[in-house]
């Protein structure tokens, strides 16, 4: 389910957006009810494009890399690969290396992108692509309290993210 928002377009042919980040029925009832009104515009709901968020399996002498989330509270203690959000008008890998060196404090390359993705909440998809370690040494800089290297036997010693662990079997062959 993602989110929506309500558009409107006057006599004149200006577009406006009325208001964002609906769920669909919400925004099918404010629609309506503008409608309703008789307000002499015309109004549409449309799905609000997904925000990319982008995971990194930062790989470094046959190793990958995990991260302890310290928040938000709801993740807080599951493992994942590093990452975040992609800026508007930035590529996923640009996103990623930029991304590692806001939370980790190393350089990295993006590799490709590994299959799947992840609606995380409404409105937010996750993608997670395989990275190499180019220089620095990583520590935990924000949102995560520990670090651990794991080798293709190790994969399964942490308690992974539900997101994260469906990808293990592809980063588990990028290790062998």
């Amino acid at each position: 389910m993602g989110t929506y928002r309500v558009m409107r377009q006057d006599d004149n042919g200006n577009r406006a957006l009325v208001a964002g980040e609906l769920t669909r029925p919400a925004a099918e009832a404010m629609a309506d009810e503008f409608e309703a009104r008789g307000h002499k515009q015309l109004y549409w709901v449309e799905p609000l494009p997904a925000r990319i968020v982008v995971g990194g399996a930062l790989l470094h002498q046959g190793r990958v890399l995990a991260a302890r989330r310290s928040a938000p509270p709801e993740v807080a203690g599951g493992w994942e690969f590093p990452g975040g959000k992609a800026e508007p008008g930035e590529t996923e890998q640009q996103a990623l290396e930029r991304e590692l060196f806001e939370e980790l404090g190393v350089r990295a390359r993006a590799l490709h992108r590994l299959p799947g993705s992840w609606l995380v909440r409404p409105g937010l998809e996750l993608r997670i692509w395989a990275a190499e370690l180019i220089t620095g040494e990583p520590r935990p800089l924000q949102d995560h309290d520990q670090l651990r290297w794991l080798g293709p036997t190790d994969l399964t010693t942490v308690d992974w993210l539900t997101h994260d662990r469906e990808v293990l079997p592809h980063v588990a062959a990028l290790l062998h």
